[in-house]
């Protein structure tokens, strides 16, 4: 019978903010699970620009240990737009490892329909620029590639 894997010695590959690769002890790499709306108004999807990347992408972000998916979904979506929203049916779920202030993490990250409920749109200055709805035919160049072939996948 084999061997179970085993962290002891193993390397991952970490990809950090500033698209630079380094390679940490899986030992020290960390769960993140993450989550993200997707909130559509006609053809047009609501992108957020992260401070710390300079990327659009959805906005979302890390779940605490003692939330749901669905509320941090719906916490962190109205701590970054201003917007209360339901979560619909999960889209989509892709993983990777990434460095984020010199920590490495395993994120698992899920990516939600939703559906606006109340709120007032608003830009929360601490973790994004600046937030758009843009055409799904047209979206920004500068996008992440993760969250383009989420939205080209579900094919809204």
């Amino acid at each position: 019978m084999a061997k179970p894997p085993s962290a002891t010695g193993k390397l991952i590959s970490c990809r950090g903010i500033d698209g630079t690769t380094r390679r940490v002890l899986a030992a020290d790499v960390r769960f993140r699970p993450a989550v993200y709306g997707i909130l559509l108004d006609g053809n047009q999807v609501l992108l957020s620009r992260s401070r710390f990347t300079g990327l659009w992408d959805f906005p979302g972000g890390g779940i605490e240990p003692w939330e749901t998916l669905d509320e941090g979904l719906q916490r962190e979506f109205q701590e970054e737009t201003g917007l209360q929203v339901k979560a619909g049916p999960l889209l989509a779920f892709r993983d990777s490892f990434f460095a984020f202030f010199s920590r490495p993490y395993h994120s698992l990250r899920f990516f939600y329909r939703v559906h606006r409920i109340g709120g007032e749109m608003a830009v929360e200055l601490a973790e994004i620029t600046a937030l758009q709805f843009w055409p799904v035919n047209r979206l920004p160049p500068d996008m992440g590639a993760d969250e383009r072939d989420v939205l080209a996948a579900v094919r809204l």
